[in-house]
């Protein structure tokens, strides 16, 4: 999700990758269950997950605000390129998706 903040509200210090300007991009994938974060309350820089209302602070670094997500969602870090456009300089901080979605089962031999 690529999120226009107002300048004076992006908490750059909270930011674990860079961005351009006063755009911030986060993975749309819940980190409690995987639904699509895809409500945005930009009269309080929030996204809510519609399936069990986790809420992110867009201004701190998608901070858990409420709900039951875990963890906050994971930051694309933004670049301009040579030719003046906006692109991802590299992998998004954290693993994308609810938690469970990396673990490993081990299986007995």
């Amino acid at each position: 999700l690529l999120i226009g903040t107002r300048p004076d509200a992006l908490d750059h210090g909270a930011l674990e990758a860079e961005t351009v300007d006063n755009l911030v991009c986060y993975s749309k994938i819940c980190t409690h269950a995987g639904c699509p974060v895809g409500l945005y309350r930009a009269s309080v820089g929030e996204l809510i997950c519609p399936c069990h209302q986790s809420t992110f602070d867009v201004n701190h670094a998608a901070e858990v605000v409420s709900g039951p997500a875990g963890r906050p969602l994971p930051q694309l870090p933004l670049g301009v390129d040579g030719d003046g456009y906006l692109v991802a300089t590299g992998d998004f901080t954290e693993p994308v998706g609810p938690s469970f979605w990396n673990m490993t089962r081990e299986v007995d031999s």
